[in-house]
């Protein structure tokens, strides 16, 4: 093996390694991420751990001044907050790998002919209660993401005049 094949190589490695490591450290501090938001003048404040669950609540002195129905909005609004903000710091922390992603070829860089595979976006989660118009409406959309690929050649498989496709014993085998 040449010294240049060995030399990209090991670059190449040095590379994985130290994204590897960058993994490893985000991975860390996004376990450590909570978010606290409160609802109804304060009356009402929750705490979300990395993952958006719930892991503290907390009534203020004057709760009694709200009904059953309003506390518990007051709860699901707060959560809802707190969720939002855990999840955009979530990402923030991961803008360093993005960027450092972003910079590295594409496969189709590195292997030509190969198309681009884009994925799919994702859907935005609803956060409307069960049964609500929103989440029935969101429940009966379609579920079958649309696969895009550019760069792509495409090839016409259509029967030739005879009505026949093509054979095995073809010379375009």
């Amino acid at each position: 093996m040449s010294s240049q094949y060995s030399d990209a190589a090991a670059s190449a490695l040095e590379s994985f390694q130290q994204q590897m490591k960058l993994v490893a450290q985000l991975q860390q501090q996004r376990a450590r991420l909570t978010a606290t938001a409160s609802a109804r003048d304060k009356k009402v404040t929750v705490t979300v751990n990395a993952n958006s669950a719930v892991i503290e609540t907390v009534f203020a002195d004057d709760i009694d001044e709200l009904s059953y129905t309003e506390i518990a909005a007051a709860v699901t609004e707060a959560a809802q907050k707190a969720a939002e903000e855990v999840t955009r710091r979530a990402h923030e922390l991961a803008q360093p790998l993005m960027a450092a992603r972003a910079d590295r070829p594409k496969l189709s860089d590195v292997l030509e002919g190969i198309p681009e595979f884009q994925m799919p976006e994702e859907p935005e989660v609803p956060t409307a209660a069960p049964g609500s118009e929103e989440r029935e409406a969101f429940d009966a959309a379609e579920d079958e993401p649309e696969l895009k690929f550019t760069d792509v050649e495409y090839v016409d498989h259509r029967r030739d005049s005879s009505g026949r496709g093509p054979e095995v014993s073809d010379s375009s085998w």
